[in-house]
């Protein structure tokens, strides 16, 4: 849904929302009174599903680290004429998230690759919405390195400028 609000939108047959862990405790009851069931938990996800399979499934990924907690600060409300008033992760966090899906399952490589290289053209063409910042390279760099995956994003990120701030314009 995210790639939908910077302008990119593709079918899913998901939503994918991120949370605290510590909510887990209101999800969960939340979730069964829309009419959905967890049918797989961990401690890093949760995946929802509804009883007939109608409603599309809805997985919430929980942050626990200050680096998780982060993104969800660094999130930025947008009006959406048909959601209302949604919270969207910054770009760089998009890019992070679809890093370490790769990473931590390669064999859907080619679709998430297919939405960062998607993605990077919209930034490349100055098409994202002006209310998202500008990307952090080198926290992408950063998150790269700690996936193992820094060859594979130097392949989408061209570098043309290097600011002191850590921001660079693609």
């Amino acid at each position: 849904m995210a790639l939908g609000v910077y302008g990119l939108p593709r079918y899913t047959s998901d939503i994918d929302l991120l949370a605290e862990k510590k909510h887990w405790l209101k999800i969960a009851p939340l979730m069964e009174g829309l009419g959905y069931q967890c049918y797989q938990k961990s401690d890093f996800f949760a995946q929802f599903d509804s009883e007939l399979g109608v409603y599309g499934k809805v997985d919430f990924m929980f942050v626990s680290t200050e680096d998780g907690r982060n993104i969800l600060k660094r999130r930025v409300l947008v009006e959406d004429e048909v959601f209302g008033r949604i919270p969207v992760i910054q770009p760089s966090d998009y890019i992070i998230l679809k890093l370490m899906a790769i990473a931590n399952n390669p064999d859907r490589s080619i679709k998430d690759e297919s939405d960062l290289s998607g993605f990077l053209d919209l930034h490349k063409n100055n098409l994202l919405p002006e209310h998202f910042d500008v990307l952090h390279v080198d926290r992408i760099l950063l998150f790269a390195d700690r996936f193992g995956l820094r060859e594979l994003i130097n392949k989408y990120l061209s570098i043309n400028n290097s600011p002191s701030e850590g921001s660079h314009n693609l």
